[in-house]
């Protein structure tokens, strides 16, 4: 008879059931727990991305209003030399650039300081081979605010071309820099890659 006490259902499921029910495997828990997770991730990775390509769009859009404005009315009324661009350039800005100083076809134009984008930023406006370009270094850090959730892998490049001017947008020692020139992209790339990394 010691047998039938065994037979209550209620004190089969306590023995089986621990703290929360963690240890009872229920498939249909399981599998709508791995859904939501699946699909909160989904959403904060859309999230990040989506966030990412409104910062880039809107630090281009900037620049190109930037580059389409007239120079300051200081401008100096010689140019200065690409030694004295550089120097300057570091100073306003705290990141390391190096200018060419040995190629003819750079002629530094204007570097000043600014407001780029509601963050401090330091622009040049400098000829290539006759072409008028802007380099905008923007010291706010990365797009996204931490190199963990930067919006472009390090060493990555986003290029693209609007009203006309293409843009080269690149992320280096926690500065987002920005090449904006009246050439194709084709040859702005390959300009920031032989001048400025």
């Amino acid at each position: 008879m010691g047998s039938a006490a065994n037979r209550n259902p209620t004190s089969r499921l306590d023995e089986g059931v621990s703290l929360g029910g963690f240890l009872e495997f229920r498939p249909r828990s399981m599998l709508v727990l791995i859904i939501l997770t699946l699909m909160v991730a989904v959403v904060g990775w859309r999230i990040a991305r989506d966030t990412g390509v409104r910062r880039v769009n809107a630090f281009a859009s900037d620049a190109i209003a930037l580059f389409d404005a007239a120079p300051s009315s200081e401008t100096e009324t010689s140019p200065p030399d690409a030694a004295e661009a550089e120097k300057r350039f570091r100073s306003l800005a705290g990141v390391p650039f190096g200018f060419p100083r040995d190629d003819p076809d750079f002629v530094p134009v204007e570097v000043r300081r600014g407001v780029f984008a509601k963050h401090p930023a330091v622009s040049m406006r400098f000829r290539y081979e006759g072409e008028r370009h802007l380099l905008v270094v923007s010291v706010r850090g990365r797009l996204l605010g931490t190199p963990a959730a930067a919006a472009l892998p390090e060493g990555s490049f986003v290029s693209g071309e609007r009203n006309g001017r293409s843009f080269v947008l690149w992320e280096r020692e926690d500065a987002t820099c920005i090449v904006v020139s009246e050439g194709d992209v084709t040859r702005a790339f390959e300009l920031v890659r032989r001048l400025f990394t």
